[in-house]
């Protein structure tokens, strides 16, 4: 495999697990990092083995990278995309793609403009026991699909150190944002395109910056149910089931686990699944993408599905769960 020269763009937490994970990945190199603080970006380039670019404008212009690494707040993403876009680099953006489907559209734009190839962080459709679901699915196991449901909840805030994910303009409706929307492009893969939205959002905790509990009921266009909770104060849980009239069957502990029950079963049945750390599957497709110059699977195009059902989750829970049209 040709090597593959990265830089990544935000030096916090997640951009560190995503650097630690390129070490893992043969002929991949991450060769630059930029943020605006040059205390961070050095401490980083340090750490990581890679350089500190002094400016934003020299990172984007660096013509050793083949493509960027985006692991900003999401109301930057928008115009990241456009400026590195028009610098003819490859762009991996962290979920989700933009809080609007209008951003979302315009990063779409800009990319094909450019010849540039735009992959989003949706890597838990890649996980071993949601691209069984998803198997089961499509070769009719399960047979006519009527609900598809999912639980994607953790104790994950508030948090001093990264304040701009519990800030209400970065975070709409509660988990959605870190969280949600994975479960989102997950029921967009597995079911197809939605039709409707009503969605329920709440403060318990008068305490917290971000509302407590996020629920949503979806509409496919095939007539099919979709059912989405989410919380970013509750124990862990990563679930995803959908429900046939021959069958059902669960993609549980964060795509790791699978279960089948067949209509005339009274328990569920284990299916045993090779485990992959779905993080570095997704960077390894976005290498792959690169070399081999084919559109990624999560594009921006499938991403601005997702942003359209998260502005109609935010819309309807601000009109207390008033159906929302797609």
């Amino acid at each position: 495999m040709a090597d593959v020269n990265l830089g990544i763009l935000g030096v916090g937490n997640w951009s560190k697990k995503l650097a630690s994970t390129i070490q893992n990945i043969d002929n991949v190199n991450l060769l630059t990092c930029f943020s605006r603080t040059s205390h961070s970006r050095e401490e980083f380039a340090q750490k990581f083995a890679c350089e500190p670019a002094t400016s934003f404008d020299k990172f984007i212009n660096d013509r050793r990278i083949d493509g960027i690494i985006i692991a900003t707040p999401h109301t930057t993403h928008g115009d990241l995309i456009c400026s590195i876009a028009q610098c003819k680099k490859h762009i991996m953006v962290e979920k989700p793609l933009a809080l609007s489907t209008e951003d979302a559209k315009r990063c779409v734009e800009v990319t094909r403009a450019n010849n540039v190839l735009l992959q989003v962080a949706h890597y838990r459709r890649l996980l071993p026991a949601t691209r069984l679901l998803y198997d089961n699915i499509s070769n009719n196991t399960l047979g006519k699909i009527h609900l598809i449901e999912s639980n994607f909840s953790r104790p994950f805030g508030p948090d001093p150190k990264r304040p701009w994910r519990d800030n209400e303009i970065e975070a709409p409706a509660g988990a959605f944002t870190a969280l949600g929307v994975h479960m989102i492009d997950n029921l967009i893969y597995l079911g197809g395109d939605v039709q409707s939205v009503n969605a329920l959002s709440s403060v318990l905790d008068e305490d917290n910056p971000l509302d407590d509990i996020t629920s949503v009921l979806l509409k496919f266009k095939n007539g099919a149910h979709g059912v989405i909770n989410t919380s970013l104060r509750l124990p862990f849980i990563a679930n995803l089931c959908a429900q046939g009239n021959l069958a059902s069957a669960w993609s549980e502990e964060d795509g790791h686990k699978f279960f089948i029950q067949k209509i005339n079963e009274v328990k569920r049945t284990e299916v045993s699944l090779n485990k992959i750390d779905g993080v570095e599957q997704n960077l390894r497709n976005f290498c792959n993408s690169i070399i081999h110059q084919i559109e990624p699977e999560t594009n921006g195009e499938e991403a601005t599905k997702v942003v359209r059902v998260l502005e109609a989750i935010v819309e309807s829970s601000a009109k207390d769960g008033l159906s929302i049209q797609i």
